[in-house]
């Protein structure tokens, strides 16, 4: 018999749909093919409880804006292998989170970190607007903060 990993969230493991895995380089690309729309990139893991309750706040934000403002959020987790992605979409799905999510297939996070921006750190929860947008490195603590981002991220790309 095979045993299942439940992670403590309820749902099993082994069946678990995993996020899609990007490197950092396909996400570039595909930002710098779609110049016509603000790309808000959220860095996240399931161990970060900051992290962790934000999701929500995106959500709801982009929610808020979607209609008005050619904005997308892409949740891009960095946990670890082998079951990093599992983890992520259970607590997505769990979460009720619908944003688009990718588990980000990088093992250095010098190569790929300072092509996001040179001046994060490191520390997440992580927002940033494209490839050179405005960033948050805090948690959104309210739907109303994250929004501010989101619209602030499209004032500034329209400029």
């Amino acid at each position: 018999m095979r045993r299942m990993l439940t992670l403590g969230l309820g749902v099993g493991l082994a069946w678990a749909q995993p996020l899609a895995a990007r490197s950092w380089a396909q996400i570039e690309a595909h930002l710098r093919a779609h110049p016509d729309t603000v790309y808000v990139l959220n860095f996240w893991s399931t161990w970060c409880r900051p992290c962790i309750a934000e999701l929500p706040h995106l959500q709801a934000a982009w929610r808020q804006v979607r209609d008005s403002l050619p904005v997308q959020v892409w949740l891009v987790s960095l946990d670890f292998p082998p079951d990093g992605a599992k983890k992520a979409a259970i607590l997505l799905r769990q979460k009720g989170i619908t944003l688009p999510a990718f588990w980000l297939a990088e093992t250095d996070p010098n190569a790929w970190m300072p092509k996001v921006n040179p001046d994060w750190q490191g520390t997440i929860p992580y927002t940033q607007a494209g490839l050179s947008g405005p960033a948050h490195d805090e948690a959104f603590a309210s739907p109303e903060e994250a929004r501010a981002f989101l619209q602030e991220a499209y004032r500034r790309s329209s400029r």
